[in-house]
């Protein structure tokens, strides 16, 4: 064997060392996004069950004592989201559409989207 034949044969067999590995790579790659996107879906099962426990908080003001201090900490929080918002609103002079929910004016007497008295 030739000098020549015995480093193409090294180069040859390193070449498929390296491809190997790669493709372990890829795949090892793809499996770790596949457990994400499952563990993306338990997140979203998680805060669905959540929003179905505060939505029954909401309406009856009862659920299971092991949730009602979690559901009267959000509803803590949105009274702060509220009143933040209703500040801004302030300071930029405006209000909510009663019907719509848009920017009005503080003078307007008639929202301009959908209509509704002011």
């Amino acid at each position: 064997m030739s000098v020549f034949e015995s480093i193409t044969r090294k180069v040859s067999d390193t070449a498929k060392a390296a491809a190997k590995k790669s493709g372990e790579l890829v795949e090892v790659t793809k499996l770790n996004m596949n457990i994400s996107a499952e563990e993306d879906k338990i997140r979203k099962a998680y805060a669905d069950i959540g929003k179905m426990v505060y939505n029954t908080y909401s309406k009856v003001g009862e659920v299971g004592e092991e949730y009602k201090g979690l559901c009267e900490a959000i509803k803590g929080y949105e009274e702060v989201i509220a009143e933040t918002r209703q500040k801004i609103l302030d300071l930029k002079n405006l209000k909510v559409c009663t019907g719509c929910g848009a920017d009005l004016e503080q003078d307007i007497l008639f929202c301009p989207k959908c209509g509704a008295k002011q």
